[in-house]
C-alpha cells in the first residue's frame, strides 16, 4: 500500500467508526477482510454487552471506555499491519 492509500485506511478506521460505530471498515480497505470484520463484530457485542449493563449502572463507564478503546487501538492496529 503506498502512504496515501494507508492514510486513507486509517481515516476510513476513523471516521466512520466514530460516526456510525463501524470500526473495522480500514482494515476491510486495506483487505485485511478477517481482522476488519473481527473488529466490526468484536465492538457491537462488547457494546451489546455494555448495553445490558447500563440498568447496573456500570455499563454507563464502561460503554464510553469500550468506544475510547476502539477509537484508539483499531487505526494502530492497522498502521502495524500495513507496514
Amino acid at each position: 500500500m503506498t502512504k496515501n492509500q494507508t492514510m486513507l485506511a486509517v481515516g476510513l478506521e476513523v471516521a466512520p467508526g466514530t460516526l456510525f460505530q463501524t470500526f473495522g471498515v480500514g482494515h476491510l480497505y486495506a483487505g485485511r477482510y478477517g481482522t476488519g470484520l473481527a473488529i466490526m463484530f468484536g465492538y457491537w457485542t462488547l457494546q451489546a454487552l455494555n448495553a445490558m449493563l447500563l440498568p447496573f449502572l456500570i455499563g454507563w463507564i464502561t460503554a464510553p471506555l469500550t468506544w475510547l478503546a476502539f477509537v484508539v487501538f483499531a487505526p494502530t492496529n492497522l498502521l502495524k499491519e500495513v507496514r
